[in-house]
């Protein structure tokens, strides 16, 4: 029986429900608090509760909270919010874009393999409750599962393409799937051809943001590399409005590629929160782009594949069994 590793454990992949398959809860200092600011400071976990309970209460089931090592990940925090809500929550591990790493950071230094080797420990062993913030290791009862890469807008640094090539190696050597932050849906193929070459699996790539670059030809592409695309964006109408989104989905689904397709909110900011007096909130994908993909034209049974089955296949693990 496949599964999806959650922070509270191994669940059967087919109970993971409707899915938010690209979210952030907590998010406590690190790199991107210090270049983006106080916005991005998410560190009340009363705030995260309160969100999460929206979610749920919308019909959501489970989150893939996508804040990866050295950007404020907060286990800790994790494993009581999904102890308290009942809502599964999935942890990653791996490393945002460069830009968010002080040069003097450890992933400019160690080698791809030490770097993957720390991911498979947060993957196999238990995410360090520290964070890789010194020393001293101590790792938790929750194991990440699902491994985090990123490129920047138009380029891949050095170091991007080096933690891209551990995040392959480890999810070669696990069987768990890489979920991929594309700066403004740039550089997907150029990834997907990292990580081919490490020997991934096109069915454990995952392409986050990739809406911010609506370009159908592009989607088709790589689509057609057999990997799964998150289109994060709705709600956020300062980069474009749902119907470019609806559109896209509805289009991509009208050429065949409705099993390829994931949902997401991507809120990593306290003005995103409803639980901070932001918005649009974790419910939005829900309760309002939901009936918005209805009246696209979207079926019922693809919208239902799109939020919950599809994210049952993509973030299952690909060569381990229950």
């Amino acid at each position: 029986m496949k599964f999806v590793q959650t922070v509270l454990g191994k669940i059967p992949a087919d109970v993971l429900g409707n899915t938010d398959a690209h979210e952030h809860l907590m998010r406590i200092g690190g790199g991107e608090v210090i270049h983006g600011g106080k916005d991005f400071l998410m560190d009340s976990y009363e705030a995260a509760l309160n969100e999460v309970a929206l979610f749920q209460q919308a019909g959501g089931k489970t989150v893939v909270e996508m804040t990866p090592c050295g950007s404020g990940r907060d286990i800790g925090s994790l494993i009581e919010i999904s102890k308290a809500s009942g809502v599964q929550v999935v942890a990653t591990t791996g490393f945002h874009k460069s830009i968010f790493y002080d040069p003097t950071h450890f992933i400019y230094r160690y080698s791809v393999e030490e770097i993957a080797r720390l991911l498979i420990e947060d993957l196999e062993d238990g995410i360090d409750l520290y964070d890789y913030a010194g020393p001293i290791v101590k790792r938790s009862e929750a194991r990440a599962g699902v491994i985090k890469a990123a490129a920047n807008y138009q380029v891949i640094t050095a170091v991007e393409k080096k933690v891209l090539q551990a995040a392959g190696k480890a999810s070669v050597a696990t069987g768990y799937p890489v979920s991929l932050h594309t700066e403004r849906g740039t550089m997907a193929l150029e990834i997907i051809e990292i990580l081919l070459t490490e020997g991934v699996r096109t069915d454990n790539i995952i392409l986050g943001h990739i809406d911010r670059n609506p370009d159908l030809f592009y989607h088709e592409q790589l689509a057609a590399k057999g990997v799964y695309l998150i289109y994060d964006g709705p709600g956020r109408i300062k980069y474009y409005p749902d119907e470019v989104i609806a559109t896209l989905i509805k289009n991509m689904v009208d050429r065949g590629w409705g099993s390829q397709l994931l949902i997401g909110a991507d809120l990593g900011r306290r003005s995103y929160f409803k639980s901070y007096q932001g918005g649009p909130g974790m419910d939005y994908n829900l309760q309002i782009f939901w009936p918005r993909l209805r009246a696209a034209g979207v079926s019922e049974e693809i919208i239902q594949k799109i939020y919950a089955g599809n994210a049952a296949q993509a973030f299952a693990n690909k060569q381990q069994e229950l």
